[in-house]
Formats: structure tokens, C-alpha cells, sequence
């Protein structure tokens, strides 16, 4: 708790390290604030800075993993850890936006749609250099079409065309992260008391008190955080014996991002593989028909023949500095002088197909042998390994597979808990032009420190996948915990 408050001052200074530009009427206020002065927290400049928040930082994650540690072994209890779940949610909202800018450009593909009536898949900001969002989107997005689903674009739609202002806009969305949070946090709850009830303390923690997801994903008001409830909220209810809800609820986190597509697959191939021979071909027709049915309905009004995959290629051209992906091809170019750099993305691509299909096959053996515990695991590792295989890696990619982490055995669970840690670990400063000697510095602890961890987390893993799809081996963690203190 006192690394959270710590966190939160520090976060709510004026100028703090951790705040993207500000629209005018969000810039940082309330309790967080005070105490912030209270500490001198807004005397200090320059390194000094820079410095107190990486120690604010390393702090919140130490304490993070020291209570991860402690539910693990069973010594603090669920209603603990939700409510220290809930209590982190309050603090979000009385912080500014942190660490990211992509609220602003939600918004504003929002505002292509519902002011300007034109396509944000074919039109960027660009070309709307007046509005007054203009001055906020990251100079990467500018001339960027929207990338997200266009479930998505039509919710961002329907805010701006009722929500004016910058700051009340990104108050809405960050609304929404939060009470997706707390939406996943009862999920969470409820599929662990049903499915593994010791591992509850556990899996709310990790999800609910994870940094990553508190201050880097929900403060920022970042839409992963829905791909993540799609995912829990389809597992619940699969754990129910309810397919077509689980389809559904997925199709629509498909329609917020793409990533949500791997699980959506792994359900429909056991949905498929459960039922009777005889039966088979009505419900690939049921419930694939009903995921696309959903998806024809929210990406009909953006549909065009300039980019029909409506932002998928254009993400095909993106990378990010994090990713163990790009750094790869960067030193297969410098020791092949520029010539087969190209080669390591094309094998990282192989290597997510063959991840997919190797699950997917698992999946449809063993439908009839292995219980919706199973599959959730598949999910999960569908997810994990989306996450280290792409060419982008930032904080919030986390919030994927972090609301089923509690099902994963050792290998996938410590690279998803250590990504984020990492992840969380590499964000000193967020506006490159306001302080260049830290992010330049930030951005070295990237490459030399975070990826070759990555990297290693990311061998580890597919070698682990690999031995268990050999052997015939589950998908889920085996290993039992002590129960939760007040469990029994």
C-alpha cells in the first residue's frame, strides 16, 4: 500500500516523468497531488527527478513481488487481495493519464467517424490538423490510419459524438479501463473459487496489484484492458458449460483488438472437436457463423476497398524497440551487413504459426479428455507467446494473458509475471523531448537488459510448449499450492 501511495504522488506531481503532455482541465490535482508537495516531490528537477521516480518505481514492483510471493504461499487471503484490488482502481482515478498517449488517438479516430463523417481506416489525423485533439496525438500516429477493431472505433464513435474536450474524453475512457478492471477482478474471483480455489489470492494479485496493469494499462486508459476481460469472461463461461457465450464474448474482444483472435480459435476448435461426429459440421456452423455474424455487424459501416483488413496491414509494418523480434534482426543485420535481418521476422512469424497450430492440434485430440482448465491454459499460452513472438512489446500487451496467468505452469506464468515487471521497469520517462538524457538512458536498460531477458523468457517457454505437446503432457499447472488463508 505505501509503494502504491508513493507511486501515486510521485504520478500526480506536475512535471513528474511519468505523465505524457496534458490537455488543459487534466492537469494533475486532488489528494495525490498535496501529498506529492507534502514530500517535495515537485522541487525536485532534472536528474533528481528522473531518479526518485525509477526508485518510486522499483519500489512498487518489489512490493508487488513480495505480495505475489505471499499468496502464492497462502498467506493472505482473497478478501484481501480484492479489496486492495479495489482500492488501487480509486487511486487510478484520482491520478492523471500516465505513461502513454494512445488516448488520444482512440479519441480521435473516434472523432474522424462521429464529426468529420469520414473512415478513420482511410483517413488519419493528418488531414484534420484543426481539431483539438491535434496537439496531443504521439507524432508517430499523425498520418497512421486507426489500427484497433472496429468494435472499437465505433465505441470511441459513440463517446466523442456525446463527450466534448479533451479532458473529459480521456476521463471517459479511462472509466471504461477501470470498470473493465474491476469486471475482470469478480471473474477472476469467481472462475478461481470454482476451478482452483487455492490459487484465488493468487490470481486476483496478479492481476489486480500488478503495476503493469494498475498504472500502466488502466491509468492510461489503454483498451487492452477489455481484450483481457474477454478473455476471463469467455473462460467463465466455458467452466459453465456455456459455448456460444464464450464465442460471442470473444468475438467482440476481437473486435477491440486483434490479438483475442488466437483464443477465439482454441475455442472454436474444442467446441468443434467435443461434439458428436454427426455433429460436427452444425457446430463449426453455429459457432463460427455466430463470430462472424458479430464481426460483419461492427465492421460493415468501416468496410472500404483502400485497406479491407480495416488496420491489420498496416500493423504488419510496425515494430517497437522492447520486442525481442526487432532487436534480433537488427543484429542479424549487423553481422550480415544488412542483408538477412529481414530473415528473423519472417522465422518469428513461422514460429508463432506453428505455436497456434501446435495448441490448436492439442486442443482437438484431447477435447474429450481434458477438462475447460485445460483450455484455458491454451489460451493463455496462446497469449504469452503472441506477446514475446511479436514485433511490438509494450506494458500493456501484459493485460492479454494476465487474467488466466493462474492456470499456467511454471514457464509461461514466470514469463508473463517477469514481462510485466520488465516492462513496468523500463518506462523512466515518457516524453522523449522533455527529458532526452533519461530516455535515452531508458532506452539503453531496454535493449541490453530488458530483451536479452525476453529473449531468454521466450526460449524457455516455447521449449517448455514443445516438450508438452511431444509428451502428451497438460497444458495447465499440475503443481498445487497450500489453500489461501481463509479459504477453507
Amino acid at each position: 500500500m505505501l509503494s502504491v501511495v508513493l507511486f501515486a504522488a510521485f504520478a500526480a506531481t506536475p512535471g513528474s516523468t511519468f505523465q505524457p503532455i496534458l490537455p488543459a482541465g487534466a492537469q494533475p490535482a486532488g489528494p495525490f497531488r498535496w501529498l506529492g508537495h507534502l514530500l517535495g516531490f515537485d522541487r525536485l528537477s532534472g536528474a533528481w527527478l528522473v531518479a526518485v521516480g525509477v526508485l518510486v518505481a522499483v519500489f512498487a514492483v518489489a512490493a508487488f513481488l513480495l505480495l505475489l510471493r505471499e499468496t502464492w504461499r497462502g498467506t493472505i487471503s482473497v478478501r484481501t487481495t480484492i479489496v486492495l484490488g479495489i482500492a488501487y482502481e480509486i487511486v487510478v482515478l484520482a491520478l492523471p493519464l500516465l505513461f502513454s498517449r494512445d488516448v488520444y488517438s482512440y479519441a480521435f479516430y473516434g472523432r474522424i467517424a462521429s464529426v468529420y463523417h469520414a473512415n478513420p481506416y482511410v483517413h488519419t489525423p493528418v488531414e484534420f490538423a484543426r481539431d483539438p485533439l491535434w496537439a496531443l496525438v504521439g507524432p508517430r500516429w499523425v498520418n497512421t490510419p486507426a489500427v484497433y477493431g472496429p468494435g472499437w472505433t465505433f465505441l470511441s464513435a459513440s463517446l466523442t459524438r456525446v463527450i466534448d474536450g479533451p479532458a473529459a474524453v480521456v476521463q471517459a475512457f479511462r472509466f471504461i479501463a477501470v470498470a473493465a478492471t474491476l469486471a475482470t477482478i469478480a471473474l477472476i474471483h469467481d472462475t478461481t473459487r470454482r476451478v482452483w480455489p487455492s490459487r484465488a489470492a493468487f490470481g486476483i494479485a496478479a492481476f489486480a496489484c500488478n503495476p503493469v496493469v494498475v498504472f500502466h494499462s488502466v491509468a492510461s486508459g489503454h483498451n487492452d484492458v477489455l481484450v483481457g476481460l474477454s478473455v476471463i469472461g469467455a473462460f467463465a463461461f466455458l467452466v459453465r458449460g456455456r459455448e456460444l457465450p464464450a464465442v460471442a464474448v470473444l468475438a467482440l474482444g476481437v473486435l477491440v483488438k486483434a490479438t483475442a483472435v488466437l483464443p477465439l480459435l482454441l475455442v472454436l476448435v474444442w467446441c468443434i472437436a467435443r461434439s458428436d461426429r454427426g455433429r460436427r459440421a452444425r457446430t463449426a456452423f453455429t459457432h463460427v457463423g455466430l463470430a462472424a455474424a458479430i464481426g460483419i455487424v461492427f465492421a460493415l459501416p468501416f468496410l472500404n476497398t483502400t485497406d479491407p483488413t480495416l488496420g491489420m496491414l498496416e500493423l504488419t509494418g510496425h515494430e517497437g524497440w522492447l520486442a525481442p523480434s526487432p532487436s534480433l534482426r537488427k543484429l542479424v543485420d549487423v553481422i550480415s551487413f544488412g542483408t538477412l535481418g529481414w530473415l528473423t521476422r519472417v522465422v518469428f512469424a513461422l514460429l508463432l504459426v506453428a505455436v497456434v497450430v501446435g495448441l490448436a492440434r492439442d486442443v482437438a485430440r484431447r477435447a474429450n479428455e481434458r477438462t475447460p482448465r485445460d483450455l484455458g491454459a491454451a489460451m493463455g499460452w496462446s497469449l504469452v507467446l503472441f506477446m514475446l513472438l511479436g514485433p511490438v512489446l509494450i506494458p500493456w500487451y501484459v493485460m492479454w494473458a494476465l487474467p488466466l496467468v493462474w492456470l499456467l505452469p511454471r514457464a509461461p506464468r514466470a514469463a508473463l509475471i517477469a514481462a510485466g515487471v520488465g516492462l513496468a521497469l523500463a518506462q523512466w520517462s515518457t516524453e522523449s523531448v522533455r527529458y532526452p538524457g533519461a530516455f535515452n538512458v531508458n532506452l539503453w536498460f531496454g535493449r541490453w537488459v530488458v530483451v536479452p531477458i525476453m529473449v531468454v523468457l521466450l526460449v524457455w517457454t516455447l521449449a517448455d510448449l514443445w516438450r508438452r505437446l511431444h509428451l502428451g503432457l497438460p497444458l495447465e499447472d499440475p503443481q498445487q499450492v497450500p489453500e489461501a488463508a481463509g479459504q477453507a
